[in-house]
């Protein structure tokens, strides 16, 4: 269950935002002939439906319904005790109480489109089989078809809108990091700092991950108990703010910041100069390894292109993205992850903050 405050403020988040989103989708709907895109959403896949709507589930699960006019429809597994509080929080037409979302689906689909030639859904293949199943087996399974590709096709570059929210989460991480306390000898020291700077700072979700010695090994790891820290260790921290995740990573020396460190921030920056839309294939010096994640789906952020592996598909410039960057240095390993808005054809990226 997400722990964070989850409210909607329509100065952050204007109205009118989330209806040019959804207007722009039911463009792509309408070209593609689609009868309808269905959406799903839980607690570990929120991000499609949180920006159509602004909903995000503290648990259980949903299905946004968007057809090619009209307000979405959300049809949620949830009690109908919670329909007043999503309302509040969301910018739909209508909640509807589906306790077996794959059923309640085919009845929703029955009634709006007796008809239905073709129906689309976001991440098709990952759609969890107990709400599938009701779909396929319906006479609506022959209808469904991916509609991963069309919905990519309008999620970056981000609007004005997300990138104000991801700078207010990236402030609340670069705070964070500063309350970790100098003289921190176990992780449970910085976890409980980093926790309660960017709670009560705002933060709707918090997810640390640790390598408490560099010396011994640089894996980030979501920690299950305590760990001793070493003279360096290095952290990340994904912090969501109003359904908008950024990600940072930074290392830490518990002595004087070596200046190998030094050395290897100006090739960060030198990195992120060197990317842009017509760029992704950085090399930024031996013994590296870098990644590059975005949002382009349901998952919060999705890795789109990695030293190792060419990019899939082309990023437009003015995308909200996370660069990540891995260097074996002769006196041991850093790290360094930050967001950052990718650049256009001849413009290098920026640092998000």
């Amino acid at each position: 269950m997400r722990r964070g405050l989850i409210s909607w403020s329509r100065d952050e988040v204007p109205p009118s935002v989330l209806d040019h989103r959804v207007a722009r989708f039911q463009e792509k709907i309408q070209a593609a002939k689609l009868d309808a895109v269905l959406v799903y959403t839980s607690f570990a896949r929120p991000s499609a439906v949180a920006w159509l709507t602004h909903f995000v589930p503290y648990w259980n699960e949903a299905l946004l319904v968007i057809q090619p006019s009209g307000a979405p429809v959300l049809l949620a597994a949830f009690s109908k005790r919670v329909h007043d509080w999503i309302r509040s929080v969301s910018h739909l037409g209508e909640v509807r109480s589906a306790p077996d979302l794959g059923r309640a689906a085919v009845t929703f689909l029955e009634e709006r489109l007796p008809k239905a030639s073709s129906i689309g859904v976001l991440e098709l293949d990952a759609l969890p089989w107990s709400v599938a199943e009701p779909m396929v087996k319906s006479r609506y399974g022959p209808a469904l078809v991916d509609a991963t590709g069309l919905y990519a096709s309008i999620r970056q570059p981000a609007d004005e809108v997300e990138i104000r929210l991801a700078q207010r989460a990236a402030t609340i991480a670069v705070q964070a990091f500063k309350k970790i306390p100098t003289r921190a000898t176990r992780a449970s020291e910085l976890l409980s700092a980093l926790e309660r700077s960017a709670r009560l700072d705002g933060a709707e979700e918090v997810l640390p991950r640790v390598a408490p010695d560099l010396r011994a090994d640089a894996t980030l790891c979501r920690l299950e108990g305590d760990a001793l820290l070493g003279e360096r260790y290095a952290v990340e921290l994904s912090i969501a703010y109003k359904a908008t995740w950024v990600r940072f990573t930074r290392c830490i020396a518990t002595q004087a910041v070596p200046q190998s460190w030094r050395s290897a921030a100006d090739r960060f920056v030198e990195t992120v100069e060197r990317l842009n839309e017509a760029n992704r294939s950085l090399e930024p010096g031996k013994n590296a390894a870098w990644a590059l994640e975005t949002c382009l789906g349901s998952a919060p952020l999705s890795i789109v292109a990695t030293g190792e592996t060419p990019p899939p598909s082309a990023l437009p410039g003015g995308s909200l993205a996370c660069l990540s960057l891995h260097l074996a240095l002769d006196d041991g390993p850093w790290l360094r992850g930050e967001p950052l808005i990718l650049g256009s054809r001849g413009q290098p990226s920026r640092l998000l903050i």
